[in-house]
């Protein structure tokens, strides 16, 4: 307790203000601790086990202690054999390297994916919705907002200069 270097904010707060009521920091480390029991139903301390741990390196892991089905072990044993797959995990990062795999090793690869990008979704509808937010507002409840959301959510940007490039000055007749 009393490392707050994840939360700038609060940490900011307890050095500024030394004399905050001892009830305001059992309520925030009481919220703390409610925050870890939350995370703990979203991801189980068994979530990554011994039994998983093929999963940071599926090249170093001894196969003999694993409880998975024998397809998983198979396609390990398969990828262990493969100098480019070993190579391609020393070089990338490793939600990366399990994504590249998808192809090759389903099974594992999807399972991998699982434990590794658990919030994905999660956080998209959550941007979606904080986008909502902003469009929508009483004077534009009825606004169709389809393509507006689809403009702020989308990650590519807009290319104005070659937009105008190709569009023609009107000639006269």
């Amino acid at each position: 307790m009393g490392n707050l270097v994840n939360f700038l904010c609060l940490e900011e707060t307890v050095t500024e203000n030394s004399t905050l009521p001892p009830t305001f920091v059992a309520k925030i480390v009481e919220h703390m601790q409610l925050l870890c029991i939350s995370f703990d139903g979203y991801f189980s301390c068994g979530e990554l086990q011994a039994c998983n741990n093929w999963i940071l390196n599926p090249f170093m892991q001894n196969l003999e202690d694993d409880d998975d089905n024998g397809s998983i072990k198979e396609d390990l044993i398969d990828m262990r054999h493969n100098r480019g797959n070993k190579m391609e995990f020393t070089n990338s990062q490793l939600d990366h390297f399990w994504a590249s795999q998808l192809e090759a090793y389903p099974a594992i690869a999807t399972k991998t994916l699982k434990v590794l990008v658990s919030f994905a979704s999660t956080y998209l509808c959550e941007q979606g919705f904080s986008c909502l937010l902003h469009i929508k507002t009483k004077s534009r409840n009825r606004l169709n907002s389809e393509h507006d959301m689809r403009v702020a959510l989308s990650t590519k940007t807009l290319r104005f200069d070659v937009i105008m490039a190709k569009i023609q000055q009107q000639q006269s007749h």
